[in-house]
């Protein structure tokens, strides 16, 4: 066996798959069932972290967990949401620290969700660290304003911005050069803020130099002490337009008009004598006896039944429900009710935060705004008289600053979510609380390797933003390849649609899991789900896209390692070997310590391990590990990627299907999709029985339940059906294939 080159691989990988195996055994057989069960699923190693009883941290009561924060503490804080959805310094409360008594240790509490760790929660920072970090070259990054040209300067630990150069980097060079991939968290350690990329920094506002979009908002905010600046930089990064541009976009328009045309003037006293304009658009501590607008019997008295949720919500009258309990009914009621209904709550908080006297109450007719804002949009009529609804208040000379900053929040809100539509899920308490806190929440994106990173989410965050936001944290220069799947407990997975809702889908999995619970019991092992992000598309991707290439090698590791192509011992002896100098550098010699020792398992499928035994793939291993001594870890992941890419099958995505009316294939196959074609395979032998090149390919489509290909040419085509449930992700893996290579073709590279 020679050493592999990037030029020079082993024995060829056009050859079928090994004969004999039994339908359903092994990683095949896994990834052949899995792609029945479900979408596009793959067989995938998903591993649960648990800490033993000895190695938890204090349990810690404080006082501050009532009150208010009781209902977020019932039984919607799931650990989903724990592990899932961690908001600015430390999920939803604030983090303290203390020492245990017994051992002496410090460790950490959650004042609002009675968590405690060892571990410093992400974005934990005690005031003698500030300075320090300040201080410390390494926290500052600097970026160009794109309105002034100007370089200012930002601290990804403290988020402080300025236009001065800080002193400690007065004898830092600044070197260019590629960017290389943000830091991972490794396995099972706990969620901290990933380092942002160069081009991640978030658009510098006019007035001041901007800090990247962080997780750590609430940080920011304080460091700053300008709440308004901060919500401005999350919101362009929401929309792309400045608070002052969606202003004048609403300039001259009056509530009036919309009340003159829409509303029931008919509303006092037994005789429905008329009530004035200023007064039916003013605050009132009475609850309504018919609704705002002009609606039929039903919807009226639902209007009158949400009116009572709205004050009861802001306080103006007694109640003996939480504030998130109203908004939970509420929002229960209105995400599948018509749009006239829905409008007329819009109208009916629009008057409840119109005069009203009171500070308290008007600060939370503005916080429940905010969060009808992220679930429904007002009809397009309406639109423009919410919007000016709130930038009057953003121009009001003494509003009062917070409600300044639910006026911008909720301005920015409904043009995103005009856009989406409403959502399919009622939020959850979690994602609540953060917006009533003007915060966004943190949600966990995995790899394939068990590393993660953590990136701010809202209401209105798609897969595709989100997707966005994972290219540049991580450095990758072209994220096409790359997408964002939902990874389950059961071997499932499916790839997010892009306009699907992170949030919605969080509230989803959290109400499967509830419904779980209660169902089989609050200690049943049930299937839980997480964001994955890896390729979707097998695409070149250049040598110095450094990022882009240590995914994709991440990738090939993955499914090698997991048995999803078939491929002789030498390849992977071959493969173990780049993979341990890729991780590990220079073999260290006979007297130091092997890094393969008790860890070929990590290197190799397992079905070589049963076969050949761990020592005798070790000595093999460590034979070839020793002469790729001078291999750096980039030329190691290059020649990994490369000798990889030349089997037939290689970054294949399985989908079963049933052939129609064709009688050389058996009843059931799995199709192979890659970059170079369409692969027919048997389940049961994984002989190839066809293949279908793009060049042959003339046109495909898809229906609800076929996915068809046309080959041939001009003059003679073939049209062969299959029966399958996933045509669609079939169809649109095809076609970014089929695009690229046009694309390429019209580029003249070959």
């Amino acid at each position: 066996m020679g050493v592999p080159g990037r030029a020079a691989q082993g024995e060829p990988h056009d050859s079928a798959p090994a004969q004999g195996r039994r339908r359903g055994r092994g990683p095949w057989g896994r990834a052949c069932r899995a792609v029945k069960r479900h979408t596009a699923r793959q067989a995938s190693a998903l591993l649960a972290r648990t800490v033993p009883r000895s190695e938890q941290a204090p349990v810690e009561e404080d006082a501050e967990q009532k009150g208010a924060w009781k209902t977020v503490q019932s039984s919607w804080l799931t650990p989903l949401h724990r592990r899932y959805l961690q908001n600015a310094g430390g999920e939803v409360g604030t983090w303290r620290m203390k020492n245990d008594p017994k051992s002496g240790r410090p460790y950490y509490y959650n004042t609002a969700t009675s968590e405690t760790t060892w571990d410093r929660p992400a974005g934990f920072n005690p005031p003698e660290e500030a300075a320090d970090s300040a201080n410390d070259p390494a926290n500052w990054a600097s970026q160009v304003d794109a309105k002034s040209n100007r370089t200012y300067y930002y601290n990804k630990v403290t988020m402080e911005t300025t236009w001065v150069k800080p002193e400690c980097l007065d004898e830092e060079e600044k070197k260019d050069g590629p960017a290389a991939p943000a830091p991972l968290a490794p396995a099972g350690a706990p969620a901290q803020p990933p380092a942002p990329a160069r081009a991640a920094a978030a658009p510098a506002p006019t007035a001041r130099p901007a800090a990247p979009l962080s997780p750590n908002v609430q940080a920011n905010i304080s460091a700053t002490g300008n709440a308004s600046s901060a919500l401005e930089r999350l919101m362009l990064d929401a929309d792309e337009q400045t608070t002052d541009e969606l202003c004048d976009s609403v300039a001259g328009v009056r509530m009036e008009d919309y009340a003159e045309n829409h509303y029931n003037f008919d509303r006092k006293g037994i005789f429905g004598h008329k009530t004035t304009m200023e007064k039916i658009l003013s605050h009132k501590n009475d609850t309504i006896r018919t609704s705002l607008c002009q609606l039929n019997g039903d919807l009226a008295q639902e209007a009158v039944q949400s009116f009572r949720n709205i004050t009861g919500y802001m306080g103006d009258r007694s109640t003996t429900k939480g504030a998130v309990d109203h908004s939970l009914k509420l929002l229960n009621n209105m995400l599948l009710a018509p749009e006239d209904l829905r409008d007329e709550v819009y109208c009916q908080i629009i008057k409840q935060t119109t005069k009203n006297p009171s500070v308290d109450s008007n600060i939370k007719g503005w916080e429940l705004l905010a969060i009808l804002a992220g679930s429904f949009p007002p009809g397009e009529e309406l639109k423009p008289y919410v919007m000016h609804h709130c930038a009057a208040e953003h121009g009001r000379r003494h509003s009062n600053p917070k409600v300044r900053d639910y006026a911008v929040y909720v301005l920015h809100r409904i043009k995103k979510v005009c856009r989406l539509g409403p959502r399919r899920e009622i939020p959850t308490p979690v994602e609540i609380e953060a917006t009533r806190r003007l915060l966004p929440l943190n949600v966990r994106v995995s790899f394939l390797d068990d590393r993660y990173i953590t990136l701010p989410v809202d209401s209105w965050s798609t897969a595709k933003e989100l997707e966005g936001r994972c290219a540049k944290m991580l450095g990758i220069k072209d994220g096409t390849p790359f997408a964002l799947y939902e990874v389950s407990t059961e071997e499932e997975e499916r790839v997010l649609e892009p306009e699907e809702r992170i949030l919605d889908l969080v509230a989803y999995w959290t109400r499967l899991e509830t419904d779980e619970r209660t169902r089989k019991g609050k200690m049943a092992n049930i299937e839980e789900f997480r964001f994955v992000y890896k390729v979707r598309l097998f695409l070149d991707v250049p040598d110095d896209d450094v990022a882009g290439v240590h995914l994709m090698y991440i990738q090939a590791t993955h499914d090698v390692v997991d048995a999803r192509y078939p491929c002789t011992d030498n390849d992977s002896i071959t493969l173990a070997a780049l993979q341990v100098q890729e991780e590990h550098g220079d073999y260290p010699g006979p007297l130091g310590p092997n890094p393969l020792t008790g860890k070929v398992s990590k290197y190799i499928a397992k079905k070589y391990l049963e076969e050949k035994g761990e020592d005798v793939l070790e000595d093999s291993i460590t034979k070839l590990y020793q002469k790729l001594t001078g291999y750096s870890k980039r030329e190691a992941r290059l020649s990994y990627l490369d000798y990889v890419k030349a089997w037939k099958i290689y970054g294949s995505a399985y989908f079963f299907a049933e052939p129609q009316s064709n009688r050389e294939f058996p009843s059931a196959v799995v199709l192979a999709i890659n970059s170079k074609g369409i692969l027919v395979v048997d389940p049961d032998t994984k002989d190839y029985l066809a293949e279908y090149t793009y060049n042959n390919v003339v046109t495909w489509g898809h229906s609800q339940n076929s996915f068809v290909v046309v080959t041939g040419n001009i003059t003679r085509r073939v049209k062969v059906y299959f029966r399958t449930e996933q045509g669609k992700e079939m169809n649109s893996i095809v076609r970014a294939y089929v695009e690229k290579l046009m694309a390429r073709s019209e580029a003249g590279d070959t």
